[in-house]
């Protein structure tokens, strides 16, 4: 795989520094407002998308198919989203492409209190999910700006965990508010997010120069970055067994009693990967993705088949834990290795082509894999799932692991 030069001075013998002068140089003012805006920012957004569908089912009496169209029309917005910010972030920098989708952010949930049928509420769920698609384009750019380059592999980390939190954070407060009070109390806390993020932006200061020379708008290297989509290819077909955890665990966990164990799972998910990734995310700048991506993939498909096979709460919650520390690790290296294959000035468009493909695998998985539980059962598609997640370990492989082993040989 060819690799820039950017990329061959990363895997080169690293001289990095103590950890504590390195998280030093990262929590630097600009990160922590970037990591405090995408943690308020996803937070809200997992708090809308979980509830999306008894909203939508109760209010206008829509049949289940349907309503979680209200829920996947936001993917569909956040991909949107993602794919048009990669050019615009080039030319118009990421202050001004941030504010402008938190502002759009904002508007959109405002726009629900003035939604008078489900067609509309498609629309203002499609618009929610663009703004959050050009918000984490944003912030992680600049994420991949204000962090130094020897220390991308810790601070992604440490970034990313603010999704991680914002996961495990979000469906426990949609839950909660929903259970214990109104759908319009929910989106008012949503509102109330997005106008604080607002007031939080302008707590960046001194950017670094992040506009380059004009890109034609209907080229498709203006978007995304030809030299990122291989690598992107494990990502999405990792993220289809991801779907399909966060898609079928309700339905899963009901169908063989395990219904409290599921309610802990995400949140030991979230709390694992919290643990580990400031681990990993050091281990990546001083030694590589390939000591990262193997142990995490093989991770990832363990913990689908402890969840094929759970028939009790302690298996179910060990599965979470495992996934925390396989998948929960995945995005975030993952992240950083795009980066490391392209220039300085094509950090946008290469945070775009991997969290499209990323967003995408998440996405499908539902629909593709869905099909086998009518035969297989849910315990058969993860299973099968942990197969694809070991295909997706020799993809890594074959598309970018042998060219790193190469380098460093």
């Amino acid at each position: 795989m060819p690799r820039s030069h950017h990329a061959a001075t990363r895997t080169a013998p690293r001289h990095a520094g103590s950890t504590r002068e390195a998280l030093r140089a990262i929590f630097n003012r600009n990160f922590t407002v970037v990591s405090v805006i995408n943690l308020l920012v996803m937070t809200a957004y997992y708090l809308m998308f979980v509830t999306s569908t008894t909203y939508a089912r109760t209010t206008y009496n829509a049949d289940l198919s349907t309503a979680g169209l209200t829920a996947g029309i936001m993917v569909i917005g956040c991909l949107a989203g993602r794919f048009a910010t990669g050019n615009l972030l080039s030319l118009c920098g990421c202050r001004a492409i941030l504010l402008t989708g938190l502002l759009l952010y904002s508007l959109s949930i405002a726009a629900f209190f003035w939604v008078p049928s489900l067609f509309l509420l498609f629309v203002q769920r499609l618009f929610m999910g663009v703004a959050v698609g050009v918000i984490g384009t944003a912030t992680g750019t600049i994420v991949a700006y204000v962090v130094p380059h020897e220390h991308h592999g810790l601070g992604i980390s440490l970034f990313s965990m603010s999704t991680a939190f914002a996961l495990a954070l979000g469906p426990f407060l949609g839950i909660l508010i929903s259970s214990y009070s109104t759908y319009t109390v929910l989106a008012q806390t949503c509102l109330g997010i997005g106008i604080a993020c607002v007031a939080i932006f302008f707590g960046l200061r001194n950017l670094p120069e992040m506009r380059h020379r004009h890109r034609p708008f209907l080229a498709l290297y203006s978007y995304i970055d030809p030299r990122v989509v291989r690598f992107s290819l494990v990502a999405l077909i990792t993220c289809l067994s991801y779907g399909c955890i966060q898609a079928f665990m309700t339905s899963f966990a009901a169908e063989r009693d395990l219904t409290t164990a599921a309610s802990l799972f995400f949140l030991l998910y979230a709390l694992m990967a919290l643990i580990t990734r400031p681990l990993t995310g050091r281990l990546f700048d001083l030694r590589g993705e390939n000591i990262i991506f193997y142990p995490a993939l093989l991770l990832t498909a363990l913990s689908l088949t402890l969840i094929a096979h759970a028939d009790s709460s302690w298996m179910l919650l060990l599965a979470g834990l495992v996934l925390g520390a396989g998948f929960g690790n995945f995005q975030s290296a993952g992240q950083a290795v795009s980066l490391s294959l392209v220039s300085r000035s094509r950090f946008a468009q290469a945070t775009t082509t991997f969290f499209i493909f990323f967003d995408l695998g998440i996405g499908l998985g539902p629909y593709i894999f869905g099909f086998l539980v009518p035969s297989l059962g849910y315990g058969g598609m993860y299973q099968t799932l942990a197969v694809v997640v070991l295909a997706a370990l020799l993809a890594y492989y074959i598309l970018h692991g042998r060219a790193v082993l190469r380098q460093k040989g």
